[in-house]
């Protein structure tokens, strides 16, 4: 194949369209050195054996890889369940807008957790939970209720009917069942159908409660806790008008009595004082086992995922390696005899050129971080392969030719 008939995809033998790196299908790769990673997955393995599940945050600028952190979190969970017993959903806490309905409030936040746990997730623990040996006999509703820690009798009682009523079976619908498991008002015409639903959920107090007994629910079938991943937590600060109803819901979630539902936050700053507001309580920071003096052991802080240029040169070799068709690299080193020139695991770029881009991103704090030095290897690759198509030669990319593009980072 000439250079002239080749898409990026194949110039640079790539497994996808584009040098890009995708936060989920990417998740088994951690951005950054081996300390760092250490650090974070050894809190969380010890709020799993402290608190029963995680109960800490991440922390970086924009760019340092927050979202990206969470996938692999959550992708840990999955490879590694006797270590991380729990279920996580990931989810955006911003757009947080108290000036616009239903975008504000604990209510809002709720809603995310529901969404991001969604329809089959409760369908998959009510219908094991049926299927439990002292459970297959006896009246569902009834034997939930004994299952769930929260709440009043009343509330537990609904809770239990609306998830026996309208999550066991297959084909009913669940409108109706969602809108009271987000404390939404019935439309016209609506009703619970005689399932024995006694109360709605008026207060942030009576929402967190539905949800740590979705986290008794699910410990008790799947013998895994619940973990929220919530991503974008800085929008957490435009909370103003309904503060304290927020932080005394992080305050119940926090608590040592909530032992199935945990959270890992994501935010954009640098602690101690960007710690988003309604977590900076000291009765929440305490029960997260930290003050403000020693935050950042549960607030973990991703400025050290690169601290050195060799940090970066892994960092880059890192994601070459997962993005690149060896095979296929072989074969165009081959074709156009760049033997010697480049390697199958770094094609279109010579290990000088690799190195320079190091040194470069390396003398800035803001070029010093995963989304720059994705971009600044997308911009080069794009800019190779533009001129190589114009000239329909192979042009590897070399220290000469990225040195003029790096001097505009």
């Amino acid at each position: 194949m000439q250079v002239k008939e080749m898409d990026l995809k194949d110039y640079c033998c790539l497994n996808r369209a584009r040098l890009r790196v995708d936060p989920e299908a990417d998740a088994s790769w951690f951005f950054g050195n081996r300390r760092v990673e250490d650090e974070l997955l050894s809190r969380v393995h010890n709020d799993f054996n402290i608190r029963g599940v995680p109960k800490c945050g991440i922390v970086g600028r924009y760019g340092y890889g927050k979202t990206h952190t969470l996938y692999h979190i959550k992708q840990k969970f999955k490879a590694e369940p006797d270590k991380f017993p729990a279920v996580s959903f990931i989810f955006h806490i911003a757009p947080y807008d108290e000036g616009t309905p239903g975008l504000s409030g604990w209510e809002y936040i709720h809603g995310k957790m529901l969404n991001a746990m969604g329809d089959i997730f409760l369908r998959s623990i009510v219908r094991e939970f049926d299927k439990l040996p002292e459970t297959r006999t006896k009246d569902l509703a009834d034997e939930m209720v004994k299952v769930f820690k929260f709440g009043d009798e009343n509330l537990k009682k609904s809770l239990a009917n609306i998830l026996s009523g309208y999550f066991l079976r297959e084909g009913r619908p669940t409108l109706v069942a969602w809108k009271w498991l987000r404390g939404a008002k019935l439309g016209k015409g609506e009703s619970f159908q005689d399932t024995g639903v006694t109360k709605t959920l008026d207060t942030a107090e009576d929402m967190v409660n539905i949800i740590c007994n979705l986290g008794n629910l699910s410990r008790k079938v799947l013998a895994k806790s619940i973990v929220f991943l919530m991503d974008e937590a800085q929008a957490l600060d435009e909370i103003k008008k309904r503060l304290v109803e927020i932080q005394n819901a992080f305050l119940r979630l926090a608590d040592d009595e909530n032992e199935d539902i945990g959270f890992i936050i994501a935010y954009t700053g640098t602690p101690p004082a960007s710690v988003p507001k309604p977590i900076q309580r000291d009765d929440i920071l305490t029960r997260l086992g930290v003050s403000k003096r020693n935050i950042e052991d549960a607030f973990i802080n991703l400025k050290g995922v690169i601290n050195t240029q060799d940090d970066i040169r892994d960092f880059i070799s890192k994601i070459l390696d997962g993005i690149i068709v060896e095979k296929k690299a072989q074969k165009l080193i081959a074709d156009f005899n760049l033997s010697g020139q480049v390697q199958p695991k770094e094609i279109p770029f010579t290990k000088d050129a690799i190195d320079r881009i190091a040194e470069v991103l390396f003398q800035d704090e803001h070029t010093r971080n995963a989304r720059m030095i994705i971009e600044t290897l997308a911009k080069l690759a794009a800019t190779a392969y533009r001129q190589g198509k114009e000239t329909n030669k192979y042009i590897p990319i070399n220290k000469d030719f990225a040195d003029p593009l790096l001097r505009n980072i």
